[in-house]
């Protein structure tokens, strides 16, 4: 009997396991289980009705010709005084068009490199300007843009995008045709489909030599990066073809291609959350950029898309929206949304990811800046519903280990208090045990929220002022700088920088008064600073800021709009605490050079994008000009760099 007992245990052991084949936990990310096999994948992904996957690999693998020529680089002008790009969270990189390490200025534009060497007292040099392509190059159908740069001790990093497209005709089954005799095949109610290849690119130059080393690409779209010491993570983001899921055939993996050789990931890498959805496939690419270069990508199924990512030296948090049904729902046929936080933690001393656990929230996440990590707890504001319905939430997560599998747990919440009916979540800065933000509708609440105890957050402050911030940035442990709008009765009137004081955070106060761009009579402010933070330099030292400035004029019954370059300095002693000290425009060089143009303007960029301060002169750089300036001098061009002169001259 006990011997018969053992064998009925041995087999219903082998029964449970065969059961739960493609769930196996792995060790490395306690909480996510393994694809096994392409049966298993399509069968968690067959409902995904998305983009179309590329069906061969074969015409990616030609060889890369196109490398920027050699550099030599002297190292006899390097400065250590120089503002970076402004960044959420400090060691954290981010890239960006326009970087420099005090002795270079980098650029990246669509699809070309440009390099300036910096020579001391405002000289500059342009020791590269060339066009790059990706590994195939470029043809009628595809393109590539190049959108953001890292710079190393040893590397010059550039990461982009590709798109490739073509189309495929569509056959019905035989046994569909009205004429099964037919020998030609029958055409589908679709003739044919596109069929668009995404490929997130990852380039790698030498430092010194300016010389490409390295070439990565990986399908999907880019949806962020980030770099932490010598660890550069690249998040991509791949969708399968609706129509590749139906045929048992096709493989719908993601695949990467590297020193020419194109691979698929193995079923074995790919993980998923068990009880989740299963729409696309999140790829994190880790490369090493030490003394030995190496490359590991980790790869989940899970959303379409992440709405925001944030990352801190430790963790790797996403946050996506998606919507489901109850029955309720199914009784009034309407939809409920709802929100994903999954996160994956970073080994501090080999950059290794895994799995840290997933939770779920309520509302949308604006952007980065409303999530926030801080002595092991994710911070994250959201805004939930529409018009007087709305409702503006501040959760607290935990990661914790639950019955084998890491968790994010709420363990705080703020679910009432924030903001007035109507109101939503403009502007979010959370700085250690303190969080403010601005919600509008006609006025500005500006909330202090005491974070010290995780589990009891609280609204402790509050301040009602016109406009609202969509940037926060902490001049001081006490000092918010706001940059956004100003609004009368809901409606903007022009730009507004404004200083608040949160020393005392059950009052805060602003400093001053703020000050106003105004829109003027049929006219309009704006500038890239009010949505992202790259684009705004920050120079503590010398108690400025400054972004691209875009203004439009009203004249005649014509409208102009000029581009400037303006820096403002920060002062809380003073009535009116931020003041515009500084302004540059690159149109003159337009005006200047109509004959190199073809007195074609739009066709040329003149906005200028970026400014850096090094030393005492300040470099201003636009789509065709680079500029410096002597700021103790009387701010006139001390050199400049024409770009579209300099690669006429250059052919």
């Amino acid at each position: 009997m006990k011997k018969f007992l053992l064998l009925m245990l041995v087999i219903l052991s082998l029964f449970v396991s065969g059961c739960t084949v493609g769930n196996k936990q792995n060790a490395k990310d306690l909480g996510l289980n393994t694809v096994t096999d392409s049966e298993n994948l399509k069968s968690l992904v067959k409902e995904t009705k998305n983009r179309p996957l590329f069906d061969g690999v074969n015409s990616w693998l030609e060889d890369d010709s196109a490398s920027p020529k050699s550099s030599d680089r002297e190292t006899d002008y390097t400065s250590t005084d120089y503002t970076k790009t402004n960044v959420q969270v400090e060691g954290v990189d981010e890239g960006d068009i326009i970087k420099t390490d005090g002795s270079r200025i980098y650029i990246v534009s669509w699809n070309r490199l440009q390099v300036i060497k910096l020579l001391g007292k405002g000289q500059m040099e342009l020791v590269l300007n060339e066009k790059i392509t990706p590994v195939t190059g470029e043809n009628y159908n595809s393109y590539t843009y190049y959108s953001d740069l890292y710079v190393t001790d040893k590397y010059l990093v550039v990461t982009g995008q590709k798109m490739e497209y073509s189309y495929h005709i569509l056959e019905k089954n035989k046994d569909d045709a009205d004429n099964e005799e037919a020998t030609e095949p029958v055409l589908d109610y679709y003739p044919y489909y596109y069929n668009y290849i995404h490929m997130s690119i990852v380039d790698i130059y030498d430092i010194e030599t300016l010389v490409k080393v390295d070439s990565y690409q990986i399908t999907g779209y880019i949806e962020g990066s980030r770099l932490i010491k010598d660890n550069l993570y690249l998040i991509s983001n791949y969708q399968p073809n609706y129509y590749d899921l139906k045929n048992e055939e096709t493989d719908i993996r993601p695949w990467y291609i590297h020193n020419g050789e194109a691979k698929y990931f193995d079923y074995s890498e790919i993980k998923y959350l068990p009880d989740s959805f299963y729409q696309a496939f999140n790829i994190i690419t880790t490369i090493n950029l030490g003394k030995e270069r190496s490359i590991a990508n980790d790869v989940f199924l899970s959303a379409s898309y992440w709405g925001q990512i944030y990352v801190s030296p430790t963790a790797i948090y996403f946050a996506a929206n998606y919507y489901t049904r109850s029955f309720i729902n199914d009784l009034f046929g309407t939809w409920k949304q709802k929100g994903l936080l999954f996160s994956f933690q970073i080994n501090s001393k080999t950059g290794e990811v895994s799995f840290g656990g997933a939770g779920e929230f309520e509302g949308i996440v604006i952007n980065q800046f409303a999530m926030d990590e801080y002595n092991g707890y994710m911070r994250l504001a959201t805004t939930d519903g529409w018009g007087e319905d709305v409702v503006n939430r501040l959760y607290v997560f935990e990661r914790k280990l639950v019955d084998e599998a890491y968790k994010l747990e709420v363990v705080g919440k703020i679910d009432s208090g924030l903001g007035k009916p109507g109101e939503s979540i403009q502007s979010v800065r959370f700085n250690k045990d303190i969080a403010t933000i601005v919600t509008f509708l006609r006025t500005d609440p500006f909330y202090t929220v005491d974070l010290k105890d995780p589990y009891n957050p609280k609204i402790i402050g509050a301040l009602e002022i016109p406009g609202f911030s969509t940037y926060q940035h902490p001049w001081t442990d006490t000092l918010i700088l706001g940059i956004g709008f100003d609004a009368v009765d809901g409606r903007t009137t022009g730009m507004k920088l404004a200083l608040y004081d949160i020393t005392d955070q059950e009052n805060p106060v602003e400093v001053g008064k703020p000050l106003i761009l105004s829109n003027g009579q049929n006219s309009w402010s704006y500038s890239e600073a009010t949505w992202n933070h790259k684009a705004i330099m920050i120079d503590k030292t010398r108690n400025c800021f400054g972004f691209t400035l875009w203004r439009s004029n009203w004249d005649n019954y014509y409208y102009s709009s000029t581009n400037d370059y303006v820096i403002f300095s920060v002062d809380e002693t003073k009535e009116t605490p931020i003041t515009l000290k500084y302004s540059f425009s690159h149109i003159n060089y337009f005006q200047q050079n109509k004959s190199m143009y073809e007195g074609y303007y739009w066709r040329y960029d003149f906005a200028i994008k970026r400014a850096f301060r090094v030393d005492d002169y300040l470099y201003v750089i636009s789509g065709e000009v680079a500029t410096s300036h002597n700021l103790l001098g009387d701010l006139s061009v001390v050199d400049d760099i024409i770009f579209e002169k300099a690669f006429v001259d250059a052919k």
